[in-house]
């Protein structure tokens, strides 16, 4: 995950930046002003952003990365948080109030992470692609898939079911049947012994891949419960 840090107070960035150190993170991305920031224009992940600057205002940095850099998540932090309503935005995951604390920051990496697994680019062939967002389950047919859609059309792609879990994220698209897997996001219950959508539909889980399959989206819904 690339992250960066834009603040133009020196003691503030570097606590940040010993932070994410401390959780892991060490190729930091660090602007000390809003104007430094968009002459780079990095293309990152999430952004830790101050909304006090001097010149150029967090707000202001938001409001052109929302035109020119629209996959970037951003979390603003303050001391004054009537300052808030300024601030949202179709990327905006929150605020924090200052001081920031490391649980803090360890929450909205991970609210980010599971935001780019939710909507990374699957791709179809050489010059198309779908977001993951839009896939319910893949299922086989033959030597061919078809990509069933959450609006409820299908896309047929030469590529097989072995092929689709070997390139997929193994805890995102989960085998459940050796017909098909199944997207975990697009996933809302298991009833019996069947796995039900987000559009209703039921899909059968086969009786040697049950065990496995349950763990897995108990795990995976422990996770999501754990990011909020």
């Amino acid at each position: 995950m690339k992250i960066g840090i834009c603040d133009d107070n020196t003691s503030e960035l570097e606590q940040y930046l010993l932070f994410l150190n401390q959780l892991g993170y060490n190729n930091i991305y660090i602007f000390h002003s809003g104007e430094e920031l968009i002459e780079k224009m990095p293309a990152l992940d999430l952004l830790f952003l101050d909304i006090e600057m001097d010149n150029m205002s967090g707000i202001q940095v938001k409001n052109i990365l929302e035109e020119k850099r629209k996959n970037t998540y951003i979390v603003f932090y303050t001391t004054h948080m009537e300052t808030m309503p300024e601030g949202f935005g179709a990327n905006v995951l929150g605020f924090l109030g200052k001081p920031v604390t490391l649980n803090e920051l360890e929450l909205y990496i991970n609210k980010t992470s599971i935001k780019l697994e939710q909507n990374y680019p699957v791709r179809l062939d050489n010059n198309t692609y779908i977001s993951s967002d839009d896939i319910l389950y893949i299922k086989s047919e033959h030597n061919y898939t078809l990509l069933y859609k959450t609006g409820g059309l299908y896309i047929p792609v030469r590529k097989t079911l072995d092929k689709w879990t070997e390139e997929l994220s193994s805890h995102v698209f989960v085998p459940v049947h050796r017909s098909y897997i199944v997207n975990m996001y697009n996933t809302s219950y298991i009833e019996h012994s069947s796995l039900v959508l987000v559009n209703g539909q039921k899909l059968n889980i086969s009786r040697r891949m049950s065990a496995r399959v349950k763990k897995t989206f108990e795990n995976f819904q422990l996770r999501l419960f754990n990011s909020q």
